[in-house]
């Protein structure tokens, strides 16, 4: 069973790592996946205590009707009706979540294989957005 809010801790370590070493796409994707880790331990949260943390399949009934997002920030927002409302309020927070899913104008997952180099000033920017974008996340999780 995928347990998000330790895989979020372990994924943002690895983007510091990243950062500190340079690492511009890693930390890039990784940061893709550490956001990715958040939104999906704020779905687990929501569930009733009585609700498996695991996603509904057509096999596997986990007494809960989420089906795994994926790699969409879109489709996580879809199964957290709050956390959506909240951001369709906040268009920034909406961009911050853009530029992280897409930067370098490809999905966070796809950057992996690309060989693309971001020039300091571009990942810099994108590095803010993400550290801003947790922080906002993360107080969210603390109110919803």
């Amino acid at each position: 069973m995928e347990d998000y809010q330790a895989a979020f801790i372990e994924r943002y370590y690895d983007t510091e790592m990243l950062d500190k070493s340079g690492r511009k796409i890693g930390a890039m994707h990784f940061g893709g996946v550490t956001i990715e880790c958040l939104l999906k331990g704020m779905i687990f949260a929501t569930l009733p205590n009585s609700a498996s943390k695991e996603w509904k399949t057509d096999n596997n009934n986990p007494g809960h009707t989420f089906t795994n997002p994926g790699h969409s920030y879109t489709e996580a927002l879809k199964r957290h009706n709050k956390l959506k409302s909240r951001i369709d309020k906040l268009p920034q927070v909406r961009k911050w979540l853009d530029e992280i899913e897409n930067p370098i104008g490809q999905h966070f997952i796809d950057i992996r294989y690309s060989s693309i180099e971001v020039n300091n000033e571009n990942y810099k920017s994108w590095f803010n957005t993400y550290q801003k974008l947790i922080k906002w996340l993360q107080k969210q999780a603390t109110k919803l």
